[in-house]
């Protein structure tokens, strides 16, 4: 969806205390077994964004009927400042993650789990904004080459490259774009 500059670069603002406040909340006083869990849900929910990340953009942006025309926008215009506002996202995580495990694990889980999959997200956001935001650099390696599989997911014929964080599940499901002599990224 198309967001205003504020509500676009909130994300940067909303998400840091979140994270912070995810992890105070789990770890303050724990002992170390009760920290090995924290970091393993932790851990376990990083992960399980990365899986997610990918789904949401194969499936949810590139084949619903929603969500589709929103994302099509980002693809015609990528400077566009397109994406979820916060309240809109934290509502999600709290909803779809922090309660669930909480009922499942305790808060313990919840937040680590949590704090792992809203780190992602923030990742996420903060690297999409760099690929697309920022120019090329020579000291920029691991941006410059996560660019150009991006834009090979941007500007290439074929279906693929979904994820932005990680290429793994694109290997792992055949839709990795491979770069060709027309499009060397």
């Amino acid at each position: 969806m198309q967001l205003s500059k504020v509500s676009y670069y909130a994300d940067f603002v909303v998400y840091p205390p979140v994270i912070v406040a995810l992890a105070v909340t789990g770890l303050v006083g724990a002992q170390w077994p009760v920290a090995a869990v924290w970091f393993g849900s932790a851990l376990t929910g990083f992960v399980l964004w990365t899986f997610m990340e990918y789904l949401l953009h194969r499936v949810a942006l590139h084949r619903m009927r929603y969500f589709s025309p929103m994302h099509g926008l980002h693809h015609s215009a990528p400077l566009a400042y397109v994406g979820t506002p916060p309240w809109v996202s934290l509502a999600v995580w709290a909803a779809f993650v922090f309660a669930p495990a909480w009922w499942v694990g305790g808060l313990v889980i919840a937040s680590g789990l949590t704090c792992g999959v809203v780190f992602g997200y923030f990742w996420y956001g903060l690297l999409h904004h760099l690929i697309h935001h920022r120019r090329p650099s020579p000291s920029g390696a691991y941006i410059n080459g996560l660019r150009a599989w991006h834009m090979r997911h941007h500007y290439s014929p074929n279906k693929g490259n979904f994820g932005v964080t990680t290429s793994f599940w694109d290997h792992v499901f055949g839709t990795a774009i491979r770069p060709t002599r027309a499009n060397p990224g």
